[in-house]
């Protein structure tokens, strides 16, 4: 079962590789010249800096272009990118790195810009890992960033430091991007955030707000779903000691029942196909077992012992998840999770029954890494089948108790 479950993950990491979502548009070279293809659509997190694409869908391979040779590309009612030699402010926000100069750290570099808003006044974006940066251009003015810097400031009166802001990129907007309409007030409140941005730029413009990205283009959103997850395992036990063999024993494969609940957040790019998730599920597994072990004496060669465990946990996975689609409504996913039992009992009993002396261990809490492979129709059901990998339930230098099982999970989804 386990080895059916491996090639059945590694044959869907497979598709998901292969899988191509080309999609209609098109891209300008540095001489200007358009053409209409199919873009391989990665609906990018960061600003890419190369793309692939096919000038037909049959096209058994797909080619390359980058950067260095393309002005522009975009997909249709999807995004477009732009091509820029500009001055970026690389400066972290990070509390560790923030310094102590309230001016942008400029740096020249050529970057694709994504239109966020196009118009009289067009807005643009860069996101690099958690750099998010913005741009704007007019008639009158060539694309320049927003300035906003965090900065440490010296607070000479009380001798302590705190975090500042530049927020340059008010002046600018009031004095370069602003309405009749557009009050002071409008600006001061402003953040240096895409969605503020975005709906300052389209009022300017006069976009209905919501139809922000140019040509009323889609704005992947992230999703947040919880469900109940009940389920069965398939649970494998097995106990070694090396010091005493007598107390080394495999049990039999039991079913037991499950039941948990799922918080899971659904990306807000790469076109929702990945996600993360929490699991935590209840759980109790008890087995026993009588059998024999060699005890060295010719009138009584076989000794009678009884061995009996008791394992109580809520296990908690937290993990990742990707979604491959079938079709509007079906896909199937493949997650990898770590598990740890956040509330776990254990209790290991062995019973020499000529005598009925007993040797007893407990537990700590297990962890292990779980695999899973499974199917949602509409976001709102799901069957998946998941693959733990073994946990240690005692923990003693000679005695140990390895802990496997295969779940196979139901999901509903409350909201």
């Amino acid at each position: 079962m386990k080895k059916i479950l491996l090639l059945t993950l590694f044959f869907c990491y497979t598709i998901s590789n292969a899988q191509i979502s080309f999609e209609k548009g098109y891209f300008i070279s540095n001489d200007g010249k358009r053409t209409e293809c199919y873009i391989k659509n990665l609906d990018w997190k960061d600003n890419p800096t190369n793309f692939k694409y096919k000038k037909e869908l049959t096209d058994s391979e797909p080619a390359t272009e980058s950067i260095a040779t393309i002005q522009e590309f975009g997909i249709d009612n999807q995004s477009t990118y732009k091509r820029f030699k500009v001055k970026i402010d690389r400066s972290s926000n990070d509390l560790k790195k923030i310094s102590m100069n309230r001016n942008p750290d400029w740096r020249e570099e050529t970057i694709f810009l994504k239109v966020l808003v196009a118009g009289d006044a067009t807005l643009y974006g860069y996101t690099e890992g958690n750099t998010n940066r913005y741009f704007y251009s007019t008639k009158t003015i060539p694309t320049e960033q927003l300035i906003y810097v965090k900065f440490i400031q010296a607070d000479k009166n009380e001798g302590a430091e705190r975090i500042s802001e530049n927020n340059e990129y008010k002046q600018q907007l009031f004095t370069n991007v602003k309405s009749s309409g557009t009050t002071e007030k409008d600006i001061l409140k402003l953040k240096y955030k895409k969605d503020d941005l975005t709906d300052y730029f389209s009022k300017y413009n006069n976009i209905t707000p919501g139809l922000a990205e140019e040509n009323n283009t889609k704005r992947t959103k992230g999703q947040f779903f919880i469900k109940i997850t009940p389920g069965v395992s398939i649970v494998s036990a097995s106990m070694k000691n090396t010091a005493d063999s007598r107390f080394t024993i495999d049990l039999d494969k039991k079913m037991i029942f499950k039941i948990g609940a799922e918080a899971e957040y659904v990306l807000p790019y790469n076109k929702n196909k990945w996600s993360v998730f929490v699991n935590p599920a209840y759980q109790k597994y008890e087995d026993e077992k009588d059998y024999s072990v060699y005890s060295g004496f010719i009138s009584n060669p076989q000794s009678p012992y009884h061995v009996k465990i008791s394992h109580t946990s809520i296990q908690l996975p937290i993990g990742i998840r990707h979604y491959m689609f079938l079709n509007q409504n079906s896909k199937i996913f493949i997650n990898a999770a770590y598990s740890l039992d956040v509330s776990s009992k254990t209790d290991l009993v062995y019973t020499n029954k000529t005598d009925n002396n007993t040797v007893k261990f407990d537990g700590n809490p297990g962890k292990n890494l779980a695999f899973g492979l499974g199917y949602n129709f509409k976001n709102k059901f799901s069957a998946e089948m998941r693959l733990n990998t073994k946990k240690e339930l005692v923990n003693y230098v000679y005695q140990s108790a390895k802990y496997s099982s295969i779940d196979f999970i139901f999901g509903y989804t409350i909201f």
